[in-house]
């Protein structure tokens, strides 16, 4: 069976509609290496069997999602970002309401919405009352079970703050580090796509911040916008979207507004 062009922009399509995703030239490159290997382990005979399958079948489809994204991140990633969270926004909202809701919008293995945890934490206890919840999602079941399990390298926590890494994680006899259970115990994990409104309903609104950096590059245009507006409507008036340093929001949700803080910028939801 030939892996040909036609099959693999049919497939393109298809984690489009699922996912929002825009496949460029190096991701389908790995889909025809990938799908090359199915065929050789005997899973598929022809294109109309990888094209079912792919239909049919979220698990495959979810196994496709893994090859194609690209889950590098780490703790602290843009810590402008967390100061800002650290010392604005949080204090302001534990003092309004007492609780925060954190959303890590393509969360990727887990960095991102543990770090949000763990400042969220230490505002926490700087004021001495509060609760937190932090939700997270991502498109890959892969990533998904690596966030859950909590266990990064050195690679992942090198610039997490000798404290901090003290203070919220253990260190395993291999070297690497584990999320202490305080941390993990406050972070839901979703298997869910940002562009779909039946998936994003699952987020259930009334969030604080959300984090949605370097996932909108994968994007075309159309699924840019839809994905913003989704996490807009997700927002509660007054919180907080931040985005990746080549990402914008400006001008294509028109009640998110552009908050400059030193050293970041967020995007404010002004309206219903």
């Amino acid at each position: 069976m030939k892996v040909d062009r036609n099959l693999l922009e049919q497939l393109s399509s298809i984690i489009y509609a699922k996912a929002g995703l825009f496949l460029q030239r190096r991701d389908l490159d790995k889909l025809k290496s990938f799908i090359e290997k199915q065929i050789s382990a005997g899973k598929f005979k022809s294109p109309q069997d990888v094209l079912r399958e792919a239909t049919r079948s979220r698990s495959f489809l979810n196994e496709l999602l893994d090859v194609v994204t690209i889950n590098e991140t780490y703790f602290f990633r843009h810590k402008s970002h967390f100061d800002v969270l650290q010392n604005k926004i949080l204090p302001e909202f534990f003092s309004q309401r007492g609780k925060v809701k954190l959303w890590s919008a393509g969360c990727s293995t887990g960095e991102e919405p543990y770090t949000l945890a763990i400042v969220a934490k230490e505002v926490q206890k700087s004021l001495g009352r509060g609760m937190v919840q932090v939700v997270a999602n991502d498109v890959s079941q892969e990533a998904i079970a690596k966030a859950k399990e909590g266990v990064y390298n050195q690679y992942s926590i090198r610039f997490v703050p000798p404290d901090i890494l003290d203070r919220y994680f253990e260190k395993l006899p291999d070297g690497r580090y584990r999320v202490k259970d305080e941390v993990r115990s406050l972070v839901q994990f979703m298997l869910l796509s940002i562009t779909s409104e039946t998936d994003m309903a699952r987020i259930r609104n009334m969030v604080d911040v959300a984090m949605c950096r370097n996932v909108l590059i994968y994007f075309d245009e159309n699924s840019r916008k839809k994905a913003l507006q989704l996490i807009a409507d997700n927002l509660r008036i007054g919180g907080y979207l931040f985005l990746g340093p080549a990402e914008s929001a400006r001008g294509v949700v028109k009640n998110l507004k552009m908050v400059l803080f030193p050293g970041a910028v967020a995007y404010r939801k002004e309206s219903a």
